[in-house]
Parts: structure tokens; sequence; C-alpha cells
């Protein structure tokens, strides 16, 4: 089940290898190709909620803390960051930027990721650092669908990849939060497959997949036990390695 869950970001990066303007097939991202990766992306997080019961259900091979992690960064890192640097265009700032963006959120979601690895599992099990995973995929690819301006998907983007690695405290007991969390892809799909409006739909999308990080963040929760990336001298030390399933 986990790797059929990276299997949906390599498809999804299959698909948009086509899209890119130097392609002699390149016409850039349409929205039958967002709609496919939203799909993929969304079957991904499907997969990744549901690997974990299933494990401790039917048993573990052994290999899931790590293939969990490496799922994660294809398809909620890699993917979304493919679509924002193929929505490009043929060249320009606008071109240059979008690879730019999608460059760094790819970064911030390798950073948040690792940073998940070296916590201790104690600490996880209250909590972790940071925007989950895969709220921040699929805002990304709501702000691609906004068909804005590259300064503004940029922005927006930026945005998404700085709550990434925010260093505020995001409560694993977070029932409350899952209305907004599973409604921002429902509303991102229907708004891409016509049934809402496009844009609006893609504002809910961005807004319900950031408002939970940003009031967090606000709130002024931090998470003390996590090492930080940035501290030197950090060691990783061999052992059981914590990953957050589901909201990695």
């Amino acid at each position: 089940m986990t790797i059929a869950h990276g299997l949906c970001g390599y498809v999804a990066v299959a698909l948009l290898a086509g899209r890119w303007p130097s392609h002699p097939r390149g016409g850039g991202v349409t929205i039958a190709d967002l709609r496919v990766v939203a799909a993929l992306v969304a079957a991904g997080s499907v997969l990744d909620l549901a690997d974990g019961p299933v494990a401790r259900r039917f048993g573990s091979s052994g290999m899931g803390e790590r293939l969990d992690a490496i799922c994660d960064t294809v398809t909620f890192g890699l993917a979304p960051a493919v679509l924002v640097a193929a929505s490009g265009g043929a060249g320009g700032l606008r071109y240059v930027g979008l690879i730019t963006a999608g460059g760094v959120f790819f970064v911030a979601m390798i950073l948040r990721l690792v940073r998940s690895w070296l916590t201790p599992s104690e600490s996880l099990a209250a909590g972790f650092q940071g925007m989950p995973s895969a709220p921040a995929s699929s805002a990304v690819i709501a702000a691609v669908g906004l068909r804005a301006s590259a300064i503004v998907t940029g922005l927006l983007v930026a945005l998404i990849a700085l709550l990434l690695v925010g260093n505020f405290h995001y409560p694993r007991q977070r029932l409350n939060l899952m209305p907004l969390m599973a409604g921002g892809p429902v509303v991102g799909l229907l708004g891409l497959w016509g049934v809402l409006p496009l844009k609006p739909a893609m504002v809910v999308t961005i807004v319900l997949a950031i408002a939970p990080a940003l009031v967090v963040a606000a709130a002024g929760w931090r998470h003390r036990d996590a090492p930080s990336l940035l501290t030197s001298g950090a060691e990783v030390t061999a052992g059981p390695i914590g990953i957050d399933r589901g909201a990695v």
C-alpha cells in the first residue's frame, strides 16, 4: 500500500514530463493535467492514511517507516514541485521564477520529512513541527490551478514552503481540524471537474489547507523536543526512526 502511494507520485511526474515548454510536444499544464495530478495526490493521501492501520492489522514488512518517508517525498514533494515548474511558460522570467518556486517547495518538503526522521518517537506521539505534507501538496496544486500571475503563484508556493519548515508545534490529535484538511482537496477536485467555479474552488482549497497551520503558528505553540536541522553538531544515532504516518 505504501509503494502504491509512491507510484501515484511517479505517475504524476511521468504525466508532466511531456508538458515542459522545451519538450517537442510540450504545451504547458492543462486543466486535464491538473485533474489527473490532483486525483493522484488525493489517492496518495488516502493510501498514506491507510497504510498504518493496515500494517498494524496485518503486520508490517519492517520497511514501512522508510518507505513511507520516501513515498511522501515523491507524491507530496516532487510531483507538485514539477507541476509548478512545468506551468512556467516558454522561457523568460516566469519560466525561471516558477522553476525556482517549485525547487523551494521540494527542498522544504525534504527538510520537513528529514526533521521527522530526526525527531524522537516520544515527541512525535504528542505532535510534530510544521504544516503536514499532504495538505501542503494540495495547496500547491490549487495555486497552479488559480492560473494567476507567476508572482502570485510563486508567493503562494513560497508561503506553503515556509509553513512546511515552520518552527511551530502542530498537535497530533487534530480530529477537529480533519474536516478542514479533507475538505480542501474535495473542493479542489470539484472545481477542476467543473462542478464548482474553478478559481473560487482553488482559493477555498488553499485557505482550508493552510488555515490550520496559520492558526497554530499564530498561537505561538513550539515543539521544543524536535532537533533543529540548523543546529550545529547534531548527530543521528542508531535506533528506531520515528515517522509520522498520515501526517508527514
